[in-house]
């Protein structure tokens, strides 16, 4: 339903696939008080390291820094980061549905042990043009619920165990 009417407005598939995202854990600061992440994402089509800062206080959107390193070397990357005391703690499965519209990307995911979610993202600086990209979009889609917490907070929140505990 949710690709239908993305068509209907014009919207463009941009790809299609399976990713695995890895979550570490940082060895002297719990990432979970500072709101913070360290998620390296595997795809067929390479990887990136991606560092996500604490929230910003946004009505209605989640906003946060994000610094991104692409590579094609992911298990590299991984020592790396386990060399440096860094513990796989998450890991995040799911196939996505990427469309663009304008300035508006749209996501649909189908996240293991979730199901289902619709992600936005806005690609412009100015504010007030992505709050009506925004409004625009919740309303052709019927996207009423929105869902304030990351994947990764969902999986603990459901008791889905962490990677370290299952081995």
């Amino acid at each position: 339903m949710v690709e239908k009417a993305l068509v209907r407005l014009g919207a463009k598939k941009i790809s299609e696939g399976v990713m695995e995202d890895l979550y570490f854990a940082h060895p002297n600061k719990d990432f979970g008080k500072s709101d913070e992440a360290l998620r390296l994402r595997k795809r067929s089509d390479g990887a990136e390291l991606t560092y996500k800062g604490a929230r910003m206080a946004m009505q209605h959107t989640k906003a946060r820094e994000e610094v991104t390193l692409r590579t094609d070397s992911p298990l590299t990357v991984q020592r790396i980061l386990e060399r440096l005391g860094f513990k796989e703690a998450y890991v995040v499965r799911k196939s996505r549905t990427t469309y663009q519209l304008d300035k508006l990307r749209v996501e649909i995911d189908n996240v293991e042990g979730l199901g289902e979610f619709i992600e936005l993202e806005v690609m412009t600086e100015a504010p007030e043009r992505g709050a009506a990209l925004m409004e625009i979009a919740r309303k052709e889609l019927v996207l009423d619920k929105i869902e304030p917490k990351t994947y990764l907070e969902l999986l603990i929140e459901k008791g889905i165990p962490k990677e370290t505990d299952k081995k």
